[in-house]
């Protein structure tokens, strides 16, 4: 607890509690164009009832000064667009106020910071919901179109995303400002988040996230929603969608208003798809069955505001039933690049091997304004269930082969400072908990064991601003307790407790060079126990069988026994500890924007799951895998440019690129995305939107060492397995997509046609793990159309 103690005494201490004084607050901000992002000069901004106002700068930018209320009502008009009035208090300063023309569907819209950014010397990209799309995307395709993220796959259903070649439990899921609570151990498992539900996705690169804990040793992915607006009539949309690859229909609805106090959204999803097409061939037992609806409601005060936010989201995805095997010459068949066997008709129904999960989240905000500060609390309450089903015989077939309920608990408060003599911070403490359990009589042994995780952290952010140069400092402390016991068929097996520490820091630079140029750079640390699943898992789990640190030797057998574990006295394994450093330029011009971003991460006692050999079962032939422990070097960069040629055309390049080995073993590690390089054009007017996409994803030539099945299974290979990393196939080739689309608006209509691999390409991804089964899809036409009011 006195590390607690401290690290509050370092926030407090810094800054006395601001006074306001009256009349003396002033509000600065930017008038854009929600349509091509681009400054409306000379658009009038007033303040509702008086006759204080301000006409925007060539750059769009406003300032109005000498206003005596708490709260105002800012009205901002530019001809041809949209008038919007805008609710702002004090605690939000820095509104972008993006206006919609007269002629489009779209609403014009306000985005507000608060006192301090978190760090504001991270690489951080945000990148907008179109509703229309989530109808014919997934949530983690749209992530993947920022530079530098990209995911892991298993099939076309299940994806999770990547930061500079990180994932799981190294990259933190925030959804509604929670941490996402699902069985996260699973490098299978996508987070179940409700695409209704969310407004904006936003990537943190960097691994100075002090705030959010541990494991962010990648970065953070924020899955924000959307906001209910003060003073906003009833409006809404109804979207409705088509997909040709699969047959997918989909719908969305959401409905929001909100008055002087109160304010309030809903919205609800659903999709249903079926097998999903290659090339070539179906891609038998790959759909999915989606459905979801949140809540937000606010009550605002002049002292306080109250919000009340929750979601719900079931899943049933199918898992490529090529992906099991009956022998080990059909599994070098779907390596060597032939249809997976077994391969059936087109169907809407779902069988085994599959994945059922529920999600539903329930969260409270309560925050208070004291003079110029900020005091947040938040409690959330997150339940998962997962039920995961394997190719079993007779009434077998029916029951989960993996059942699992997670309840997760969130406590949080925070603290944000009134800003003093150019410094302003937050401190904050977080308290989170997690119970695992596995349902009875699911499976005769345990994948996993039941656990409990309870971490306790504490960190502040500091930061001191002077001319046009940032410098930021910010502390974390963690204790985390795990515990966990096993039995098998209710006769118990083995139990243990492990405690972890550890304190994390993050030291950053931002400096302005010009009107137009920003160079930056944040040195950071993170850390992360390992999970269940590395210390733990033992058997079978989605087309592979992999084994955890404590549950394997190579003397005389390479598995232990159901009953039989290893722990920390007989097998270290300490915490994984990252040093990371990222520098960044941004340049911000008229017509060219962009950014360009170089990071090493440097991560000691890194874990990572490796191949090791084939085996056979009941199940077919299955390729087994360990886990081991190594340190680990991570390299590379992004890149986003973009340019704006006329008032109709814009264009995109973004390339990102990630370098990874194992610097004990000098030896390249395994599923790191390769050079990624995308163009993309597009032409807007008022009625019409016209893209162009031109994708090229090259071969991974920093490649681990290979050993097909038939050598392992005829010793035919010198390799030593015990010690080299090796993959059961060869990176795939590079492969070139490309796609287009097609937009129409009209007063209150709008309508999409986008098509994904245009050529109808077979390829296969290199961070999919089904690549060794099967090609990925084929070309997909998806039809949306939206009506809003």
């Amino acid at each position: 607890m006195r590390y607690l103690v401290l690290f509050f005494l370092i926030g407090f201490t810094t800054l006395a509690v601001g006074q306001s004084k009256p009349c003396n607050r002033s509000v600065k901000g930017k008038v854009l164009s929600r349509e091509t992002n681009e400054p409306l000069p000379f658009a009038t901004v007033s303040v509702q009832g008086t006759e204080i106002a301000d006409i925007a700068s060539e750059n769009g930018e406003f300032e109005i000064s000498n206003i005596c209320q708490k709260e105002i009502d800012l009205e901002v008009r530019f001809v041809g667009y949209k008038t919007v009035v805008h609710h702002h208090d004090f605690h939000h300063p820095n509104p972008t106020i993006y206006l919609a023309a007269n002629e489009t569907v779209l609403e014009s819209i306000t985005i507000e910071d608060y006192q301090t950014e978190e760090i504001q010397s991270l690489a951080v990209q945000r990148k907008e919901i179109n509703k229309m799309s989530i109808t014919t995307s997934s949530l983690g395709d749209l992530a993947n179109e920022i530079s530098g993220v990209s995911m892991l796959k298993t099939g076309s259903n299940v994806s999770k995303p990547m930061i500079h070649g990180l994932h799981s439990n190294r990259v933190l899921v925030i959804n509604d400002g929670l941490r996402h609570a699902y069985q996260v151990w699973g490098e299978e498992h996508a987070p179940e988040i409700d695409p209704s539900h969310v407004d904006q996705i936003e990537i943190i690169k960097g691994a100075g996230t002090v705030k959010y804990g541990p494991e962010a040793l990648g970065g953070v992915i924020l899955y924000n929603t959307k906001k209910p607006e003060l003073h906003e009539e009833l409006n809404g949309s109804v979207t409705s969608s088509y997909q040709t690859n699969g047959g997918a229909v989909g719908s969305q609805f959401n409905l929001g208003q909100g008055s002087h106090n109160f304010a309030w959204n809903v919205g609800a999803y659903g999709t249903y798809q079926g097998d999903l097409e290659a090339p070539d061939y179906t891609l038998s037992n790959t759909g999915k069955k989606e459905y979801g609806a949140s809540f937000n409601a606010l009550i605002h005060q002049p002292k306080f505001d109250v919000q009340i936010s929750g979601s719900y989201f079931d899943q049933e995805l199918g898992i490529l039933r090529g992906s099991i095997v009956g022998n080990l010459d059909n599994l070098q068949e779907a390596i060597d690049g032939n249809k997976p066997n077994p391969t059936f008709s087109s169907t809407y129904d779902i069988g085994s091997p599959r994945q059922s999960t529920t999600h539903g989240l329930l969260k409270s905000d309560i925050k208070l304004f004291l003079g110029d500060h900020i005091v947040n609390f938040t409690y959330g309450v997150q339940q998962n269930i997962r039920e995961e089903y394997d190719v079993r015989r007779g009434t077998l077939n029916e029951r989960p082969v993996i059942d699992l309920k997670l309840i997760s608990h969130t406590l949080e408060a925070e603290w944000v400072q009134a800003s003093k003599n150019r410094w302003n911070g937050s401190s904050g403490i977080q308290v989170y908990t997690q119970n695992s359990v596995n349902e009875p009589e699911s499976n005769p042994a345990n994948f996993v064991p039941d656990y409990d995780v309870i971490n306790i952290g504490a960190y502040t952010i500091q930061s001191y601003h002077f001319e046009k140069v940032t410098l930021e400092l910010g502390a974390r402390f963690d204790y985390q307790s795990l515990s966990v016991a096993d039995t098998i068929r209710e006769i118990y097996t083995y139990s243990n407790d492990l405690d972890f520490n550890n304190a994390s820091f993050t030291l950053g630079f931002r400096k302005k060079l010009n009107p137009n140029t920003t160079v930056f750079t944040n040195l950071g640390t993170a850390w992360r126990p390992p999970n269940v699943a590395e210390l733990y898992s033992w058997g079978y789990h989605n087309s592979r069988i992999q084994f955890g640190l404590w549950r394997y030797d190579f003397t005389p057998d390479v598995v232990t026994p159901p009953n039989s574990v290893f722990d920390e006295s007989s097998r270290s394994v300490p915490a994984e500890n990252s040093y990371k450093i990222i520098s960044g330029i941004e340049i911000d011009k008229t017509k060219l924007k962009a950014e360009f971003v170089v990071f090493t991460n440097k991560i000691n006692n890194y874990i990572f799951l490796r191949p090791y050999g084939i085996t056979t079962n009941i199940a077919g032939t299955i390729p087994y895998w360990l886990f081991e422990q190594t340190d680990a070097l991570f390299l590379g960069s992004d890149w986003d440019i973009r340019y704006t040629h006329s008032d109709r055309f814009t264009s995109e390049v973004k390339l990102s690129y990630v370098y990874a080995k194992s610097t004990e073993k000098d030896q390249p590690l395994l599923e790191i995305p390769p050079l990624n390089i995308d163009y993309s054009l597009e032409y807007k007017n008022s009625f019409w939107t016209l893209g162009l996409n031109l994708n090229y994803i090259a071969r991974q030539w920093n490649e681990p060492l290979v050993i097909e099945p038939r050598e392992i299974e005829n010793g035919n290979t010198e390799v030593d397995r015990n010690t080299d990393i090796f993959d059961y196939m060869a990176p795939p080739d590079g492969y070139f997509l490309i796609g287009t689309k097609i937009g129409f608006e009209k007063k209150k209509w709008s309508a999409e046609i986008n098509v994904r691999n245009i050529l109808n390409s077979r390829y296969r991804i290199y961070t999919d793990r089904l690549r060794y089964f099967a090609d990925a899809p084929g070309r997909n036409i998806g039809f949306s159309l939206q009506y809003s009011f």
